[in-house]
């Protein structure tokens, strides 16, 4: 990186601590989908059919949960037709967070220059979600929180992004080379935990965006600390076709996280197995 292109770096940094420090940062408004499937996270009880109306209000909403619906890693047996359907199927928990996914995808961050990095960003929120419930599945562990935990673990990446479109717009100099990915390290886990603050989101999804890349200092339980473990875990499996599946289970396998929730390579190896079925549900919920 050349003096000029650091001392934008340097500059833009400065800037984003500045509203970071005086909570200025712009944070989305959570959509009604979203707050109603939150709110069944926390209450086992809440009103499923706020999550079923709010749907079928929005048909572009209710055809993308079809289509995810209807994908190789959720549907058993024949084709699911209606919305109706799919809740009867899959259950409410389930539709929800295919829903959820959807309201939080690129279109809630306002970043035209950062666009195609953002969907980046998003479809590796999106495989490491479904992987994340993948590996919960197999440990016989609460799925739904494993899925929002792995969704939501980098959200304030998007956030930087959206704070450095506003900057360019006030006049900033656009940061080159791998000046965007080194502030979206200083900066994305402090922008995340204000984002889980305006939104309210469960503890688990909090500490998960607090730890994820330092999952021992997750404190709080032993079962927090293995949530946020299997997250990591699951942020390290593959977002693409497995090219050498031998490989990439030797690296796995040898990651921090898998003392913690104690898989073995055996296991990594049957995870690894359903990586055809989680790659085509990750297309769908792409769509």
């Amino acid at each position: 990186m050349g003096d000029e292109s650091r001392q934008v770096g340097q500059g833009l940094d400065g800037a984003l601590l500045a509203r970071l420090d005086a909570g200025t940062i712009t944070i989305p408004v959570l959509p009604a989908v979203a707050c109603a499937v939150l709110a069944l996270l926390d209450e086992p009880h809440a009103d499923d059919a706020a999550i079923a109306s709010a749907i079928r209000n929005d048909p572009a909403l209710a055809g993308h949960v079809m289509r995810v619906a209807n994908s190789p890693l959720l549907r058993a047996g024949a084709a699911i037709v209606s919305l109706q359907q799919a809740i009867a199927r899959l259950g409410i928990r389930r539709v929800g967070e295919i829903a959820f996914a959807a309201c939080l995808g690129p279109r809630l961050f306002t970043a035209p220059a950062y666009a195609r990095l953002i969907d980046v960003l998003w479809s590796r929120s999106l495989a490491t979600a479904l992987w994340a419930r993948e590996i919960a599945r197999h440990l016989r562990s609460n799925v739904e929180v494993a899925f929002l935990c792995g969704l939501l673990a980098r959200i304030g990446h998007p956030v930087v992004l959206q704070a450095l479109q506003e900057l360019l717009a006030d006049g900033g100099v656009a940061p080159e080379g791998q000046a965007v990915p080194s502030l979206l390290q200083h900066h994305g886990v402090r922008a995340g935990k204000l984002l889980a603050g305006a939104w309210h989101l469960p503890e688990p999804v909090a500490r998960t965006i607090a730890h994820v890349d330092d999952f021992t200092q997750a404190q709080s339980s032993t079962t927090l600390v293995a949530l946020v473990a299997l997250v990591a875990l699951a942020d390290a499996f593959p977002a693409e076709a497995l090219s050498d599946a031998e490989a990439v289970a030797v690296r796995l396998a040898e990651h921090p996280a898998i003392a913690t929730i104690n898989l073995y390579r055996a296991d990594i190896e049957d995870l690894l197995s359903r990586s055809e079925t989680v790659l085509q549900t990750l297309a769908e919920m792409r769509a």
